[in-house]
Order: C-alpha cells, then structure tokens, then sequence
C-alpha cells in the first residue's frame, strides 16, 4: 500500500494537527516505513516464522496505569486576555444577554 500526500494530509486533518508544507514527503515515507514493517510481520506470520498462538492480545491492556502527577494551579494570562477582549464584563466575568424569561 503506498501512502499519498493526500493521505497525509487527511490523517493530520482528522488529528486536529497542523502540517506544514516541508513535513508532507517525510511524513509519507515514514508512513510508508510503518506499513512496510506491517507488511513484513503479516508475511512471517503467513509463512509460520512469527507465532503468535497462545498470545493474549490484551497482555499489554492491564498494567497498572502510570501515576500521575499532583494538580498545581498555575495562573495563566490567557484569561485576562480574554476578557480583555469582550464586548462587556464585570469583574472577571462576561456580561451575557438574558435568554430566560424569570419566572
């Protein structure tokens, strides 16, 4: 199977990520390398040289998840920045128009 620029592009398009222009023909060839190594482990398997028999394909899927780490609250000035940027506010809050009637 070869891989596409096209192909690229749409995988990064489903990731949310950006690529630039430059990226494009090495991220091909590196996809090609994955499939190329795919490929390779099918035919060992096809030709009996990679048995997987009596291989739990979850082996992997019940390690104990790696710790995390404490939450630390860290100011950020992206939130100024924002509110900066609204049309209305008080305090630290956005002045929303009403859309409920009270009752």
């Amino acid at each position: 199977m070869t891989i596409s620029e096209k192909d690229v592009r749409h995988v990064a398009d489903l990731a949310r990520l950006r690529v630039e222009e430059k990226e494009i023909e090495p991220l091909v060839r590196h996809f090609e390398a994955i499939l190329g190594h795919f490929a390779t482990l099918s035919k060992a398997r096809e030709e009996g040289r990679l048995n997987l028999d009596g291989v739990d394909p979850f082996l992997f899927s019940e390690r104990e998840a790696p710790p995390l780490r404490e939450d630390e609250p860290v100011r950020s000035a992206v939130r100024d920045d924002v509110l900066a940027a609204a049309p209305e506010r008080k305090d630290s809050f956005f002045v929303v128009p009403r859309i409920l009637e009270e009752e």
